[in-house]
């Protein structure tokens, strides 16, 4: 039974001449999982956004949507769930178990009902402990697991999902994306999923949809999408596929494409294993050399008089000019610790020591938070001022920030309306305005494509360059083994390990790359896909 189909969909938003969508054609069957895929700006929430009335974006639409083989506007409302890109839009109350229940509430649905569904549903997902909980008091993950399980207890047919994993941790992402595999398996709930990160994503799905320019380019089994797309591993969404696809590629696979971490050590054993050992990568990573500045030592905080410990016993040195990752779960303290390093809040045990006059920017989660302004170069110029510069320097430093971040043609935007990866771009030059000596990035590669990962890589390796320490709270363990200079795994309050890239994630059995878990027992150190086929590419040549 068809549950979405849509036929020649073409949407533009207001005042734009191009169109956001153009010319989509999609049919979706009852108990389908289907992912959609593509870079920055190619559609995918504004197409699912359509299908949800009460979320259709403002402008102008032509075509046909048609849901559970009727018209859009005439379907139940709440037949079609949806979990927005960031968690906290979502949030509509002050206690997790009123969160639960606010949808249910609103429909009339007795109390009885509703506290079997809160209850159920919180079983279910894992969150029990967390029932009585406020909500402003959860971590950007559990907040979207707790936006899963209020829309999940309306029970809806058709769960629209926007970037579900972005916010959450390698395990949780997991977790998460294993719950859902489960309400579609055990509840014949049918999804429709956006994402970027398509390691684990991209084989729980039936069918993956590839968008591109307002347009499905291609649309087919895993299997298929993934075979057309490593033919040419140029293309922008090379770099988003899992980690056993991108090995294959590089190192001249042939036959039938791996797709999983349990495929990919069959295929790397098979083409490796009878030439060569297990061997050790040069290791180029360097520890920090430049001048200590920041020192933590033994620092506790909480955030209540009566209430736990969020940082325990923690130690951390941090040094002039290094690229920094700080990883961890959700609610380990990430961000809590970002706040401690740069004197936004204060230990009540232990001692932290900074240099004399360091600067600090703190980028948060969301970056167009520290947007003030309507438009983007009104704001730059707002911070100049606040900056005590006056109009001819600030008007310099503007000019040479904007072409330094690519934004001096988003100047004249509102800055609610630019890309992740330009939001991104545009926060990091209103915070470069002040010239910090530490730039502080709390989870920047959420909701951006790879390529905007690389632009922010390599704008971080600029900041590096001119002397700023920039410390990074990332989910993002791909970004971290390929970017960072050192990382750190933060784990009940505390530090627990720290290295160079190579060695902090060729320790972990769980908390490492996809590439590391393929080549770990047939090629030693590598921890990148670029790593494994470095090393095949060199046993090739010595044959």
């Amino acid at each position: 039974m068809e549950i979405l189909g849509i036929e020649n969909l073409k949407f533009k938003y207001p005042n734009e001449e191009k169109y956001a969508l153009d010319g989509v054609e999609l049919t979706v069957d009852e108990g389908e999982v289907l992912l959609l895929c593509g870079s920055s700006g190619s559609g995918k929430t504004t197409l699912l956004r359509l299908i949800k009335t009460e979320l259709s974006p403002h402008g102008t639409a032509e075509g046909v949507i048609r849901l559970f083989g009727g018209e859009k506007e005439k379907a139940d409302p709440r037949d079609v769930g949806f979990v927005m890109q960031n968690p906290q839009n979502q949030i509509v109350t002050d206690k997790v178990w009123h969160e639960l229940a606010f949808g249910l509430e609103n429909i009339g649905m007795d109390k009885r009902t509703i506290r079997l569904r809160t209850g159920e549903m919180a079983s279910f997902l894992g969150i029990s402990s967390w029932f009585e909980k406020n909500t402003s008091e959860l971590s950007g993950g559990q907040t979207q697991i707790l936006n899963l399980a209020s829309v999940m207890a309306m029970q809806p047919k058709l769960l629209l999902l926007d970037e579900p994993i972005s916010q959450l941790d390698p395990i949780a992402a997991r977790e998460f994306l294993n719950a859902v595999t489960r309400l579609n398996r055990e509840m014949g709930t049918t999804v429709i999923m956006t994402e970027h990160r398509l390691e684990d994503a991209f084989t729980l799905a039936d069918r993956v949809a590839v968008m591109d320019g307002g347009r499905i380019k291609l649309c087919g089994t895993p299997e298929r999408v993934v075979s057309e797309i490593v033919r040419d591993n140029s293309s922008a969404l090379f770099s988003s596929l899992p980690a056993a696809a991108r090995i294959f590629s590089m190192t001249g696979g042939a036959g039938k494409c791996p797709l999983t971490v349990r495929e990919g050590r069959a295929y790397l054993k098979e083409r490796l294993a009878p030439r060569i050992k297990a061997e050790e990568l040069d290791r180029e990573d360097k520890e920090p050399s430049g001048e200590r500045i920041i020192r933590l030592k033994n620092i506790r905080f909480r955030y209540k008089k009566d209430g736990d410990d969020i940082i325990k016993d923690l130690s951390l040195d941090v040094y002039s000019g290094e690229n920094l990752c700080i990883l961890g779960a959700n609610g380990a303290g990430k961000s809590t610790l970002l706040k401690l390093v740069c004197s936004q809040i204060r230990p009540y045990m232990g001692a932290v020591k900074i240099n004399k006059g360091l600067r600090f920017a703190l980028l948060p989660q969301r970056a167009e938070m520290v947007f003030l302004k309507d438009r983007l170069a009104d704001d730059l110029e707002l911070h100049c001022r606040e900056c005590g510069l006056d109009e001819k320097e600030g008007g310099a430093r503007i000019e040479e920030l904007s072409a330094r971040f690519g934004i001096t043609e988003l100047l004249n935007r509102h800055p609610y309306d630019l890309s992740g990866g330009e939001t991104q771009r545009a926060a990091l030059a209103k915070l470069m305005i002040r010239n910090p000596d530490v730039m502080l990035l709390d989870e920047p590669t959420k909701g951006i494509d790879p390529a905007g990962k690389e632009e922010l890589a390599r704008l971080v390796r600029d900041m590096c360059g001119f002397g700023v320490t920039v410390i990074t709270v990332t989910h993002d363990i791909e970004y971290a083994a390929s970017h960072s200079e050192r990382c750190a795994l933060l784990f009940n309050g505390e530090i627990i390990s720290s290295g160079t890239p190579r060695e902090f994630f060729c320790g972990n059995s769980f908390y490492t790359t996809a590439a590391n878990r393929i080549s770990r027992d047939v090629i030693g150190s590598a921890i990148t896909c670029e790593d494994v086929a470095r090393l095949f590419t060199y046993r090739e040549e010595e044959q």
